[in-house]
């Protein structure tokens, strides 16, 4: 048996109008070109549908208990075709991130926000790491893509760039003072908050044979981005963080002082090469680029022009 989306729609039209004329009006088809097609499905059924009679059709106790399930299964075709319309059109469907603290808590909330608006249906799963996570969840196809600075195995990955923040450090007006920009070798007097190796910031540092990195290691630890504002409000050390980082709310009633001379920390949007990404992700994609120009990010932040680069 095959039946057809086609035979069920004829038969429930039939079934809920009770008459072969009114049925084929609403079906634009000729009366006897219907009473064919629900004869056949009858055929392949091994049952009759209907009871007929000069004025009306009467459904057969067979028919009364097909009625409900032809209902269901054309509304659940219907509902697939829908769904998989939708989310070809990026519409509806799940898109899983990799993010940074810095960039999920100063871009993202104000960016998914309006991206809410105009895709209730589709669903955003925020995975927080620091950039050498980020990088492998991306290499490795955990996520859909990544936001972050592009650290280790990058062979496989399509990086596009969204800023450069440049290097600096964060303090507490309250506790330390500290001049508009300040020089490298000043930071040597300056208890210094350390960050973990795996960051950004330590890459950017280490790959620039930068003392700071030797400077940092009698400070505490901190893992996050949030204990490193904390710690540093509280005094307990100064931040060395990026622009973007230095843009988050709680970082407003402290002082930013970018380093001279200059280093910066870029981040990129990655993915896969050879991963096609869903139209729900590149419409998201689409509204990082578009809206990271509208948030309050420090003024020494360079947008980039989506530049693309392969690795």
């Amino acid at each position: 048996m095959n039946l057809t989306q086609r035979q069920l729609r004829m038969f429930v039209t039939t079934a809920t109008l009770g008459n072969i004329s009114r049925a084929s009006e609403a079906l634009h088809l000729s009366q006897p070109a219907l009473t064919r097609a629900l004869q056949e499905m009858e055929n392949q059924l091994g049952f009759v549908l209907f009871a007929r009679s000069t004025r009306r059709l009467c459904l057969t106790s067979e028919g009364e208990r097909f009625l409900p399930i032809a209902e269901r299964l054309l509304h659940d075709l219907d509902e697939a075709v829908d769904i998989i319309r939708e989310e070809s059109i990026g519409h509806r469907g799940t898109v899983r991130l990799a993010v940074g603290e810095a960039f999920g808590c100063t871009v993202l909330p104000g960016v998914l926000a309006r991206f809410a608006k105009l895709f209730p249906r589709v669903r955003v799963q925020l995975v927080a790491d620091n950039s050498l996570g980020i990088t492998r969840r991306a290499m490795h196809g955990e996520v859909d893509f990544g936001i972050g600075s592009p650290i280790g195995d990058t062979e496989h990955l399509l990086c596009d760039k969204l800023l450069t923040a440049p290097l600096g450090v964060l303090a507490n007006p309250q506790h330390f003072s500290l001049p508009k920009s300040v020089t490298i070798a000043a930071l040597e007097k300056l208890p210094l908050l350390r960050e973990s190796n795996d960051t950004s910031i330590m890459h950017v540092l280490s790959s620039k044979g930068s003392d700071i990195v030797s400077w940092m290691r009698d400070g505490v630890e901190v893992s996050t981005l949030a204990l490193q504002l904390a710690m540093a409000s509280g005094g307990v050390g100064v931040a060395v963080m990026s622009g973007l980082g230095a843009s988050h709310p709680q970082a407003m009633n402290m002082q930013f002082s970018p380093l001279d001379p200059i280093i910066c920390r870029e981040v990129f949007i990655m993915h896969r090469r050879d991963f096609r990404l869903s139209q729900a992700a590149l419409a998201l994609i689409d509204a990082i680029k578009r809206d990271v120009a509208t948030e309050r990010l420090h003024p020494l932040i360079q947008l980039a022009k989506h530049e693309q680069l392969t690795h």
